[in-house]
């Protein structure tokens, strides 16, 4: 199993580019730079690290073909490759706030993002491409210069119809949060599907986008962790109802707007939500604690890894330096047993 990062967009280019020169040396397989709407602009913010740096693969998470047309996104993806080396990869998903931001409706969801996936990974093979989707087209696309291996095409998916899509179009799928039960059962229709269209499962990549707040002060990282936790997986039913019952699923769900001020405030309770019940979603959505919890994390890890998954993302947030370095010198040495 590898190990990727999830860098946050708001860091500056020399900042992505000195933790990634860390997570190289660190031995993490990829960066991952989150796509926000206050954020920067992943391919241009992750210029100065693809320079800098000669293994670790890089792109960003995640786009799609709300905000820009799939071409688009071939032509960066393509372009950023170059810059790295043949090293780029992206993940390609359904939309979030930037599409919400821009009251943009989110019609024909897996058809999007299937032709999105299409377009951009032809793009990256036999030239000229031309394309002629239902809701994409394009005529003899030519790009002489892309000349480095391909990058990477992922799809974010984590529901049915959506994985089987993606196991016959995508490199790889990125799911987040799901727990070593829901995994297996995901990775099992990826694998179904993967034979039905003839591809190797060992070929096909499955990632899976987990929190990380292993911090120093076992305090600060629960307090962090809860800041967060409405951005992790705690408005799927399907998962949460491994976790906790309906009334305390409806609690929840009457509550997020209050849960995702968190994050902005800064604060890490909400009036009319037991702290009791946040405490539960960060034990079992997130990898939080001190280092005395790590062998617990990487039990957890272990299972994910036996459930199928080939590769994890941790989004690192605060103490990242500290954070890389626990990561390289414990983590990645016990997942690669």
């Amino acid at each position: 199993m590898d190990i990727d990062i999830i860098l946050d967009s708001h860091l500056s280019p020399n900042e992505l580019k000195e933790l990634g020169i860390l997570a190289e040396q660190n031995g993490i397989r990829g960066i991952w730079n989150s796509s926000y709407l206050d954020g920067r602009e992943p391919f241009t913010n992750m210029a100065a690290l693809a320079a800098a740096t000669s293994k670790i693969r890089l792109g960003p998470i995640a786009l799609n073909a709300y905000e820009q047309h799939p071409f688009r996104i071939a032509m960066g993806l393509l372009t950023f490759n170059e810059i790295t080396g043949g090293r780029a990869q992206t993940v390609i998903g359904g939309g979030g706030e930037v599409v919400m931001a821009l009251s943009i409706p989110f019609d024909k969801r897996v058809r999007v993002v299937h032709e999105c996936l299409e377009l951009v990974k032809g793009a990256s093979g036999k030239r000229p491409f031309s394309y002629n989707g239902e809701l994409y087209h394009i005529k003899d696309y030519d790009p002489y210069w892309a000349t480095a291996p391909a990058p990477l095409v992922y799809a974010a998916a984590n529901r049915p119809q959506m994985l089987r899509m993606s196991a016959g179009v995508a490199d790889g799928i990125m799911m987040s949060d799901l727990s070593p039960t829901l995994s297996k059962d995901a990775i099992d229709i990826v694998n179904k599907r993967l034979k039905e269209v003839d591809r190797n499962p060992k070929d096909f990549r499955i990632n899976n986008f987990m929190a990380w707040y292993i911090y120093d002060d076992k305090e600060e990282a629960r307090r962090e962790a809860k800041r967060w936790i409405g951005f992790r997986a705690m408005f799927r039913k399907y998962m949460m109802e491994e976790i906790i019952g309906d009334e305390d699923f409806n609690i929840l769900m009457a509550h997020m707007p209050q849960i995702y001020e968190m994050a902005v405030e800064g604060t890490d309770s909400v009036d009319g939500v037991p702290d009791s019940l946040l405490d539960v979603c960060v034990d079992k959505l997130t990898l939080t604690g001190d280092v005395n919890d790590l062998d617990h994390v990487i039990e957890h890890l272990i299972e994910l890894k036996q459930a199928g998954i080939t590769e994890l993302s941790l989004e690192l947030r605060k103490h990242v330096p500290q954070s890389i370095k626990l990561i390289g010198e414990r983590v990645i040495p016990a997942l690669r047993l």
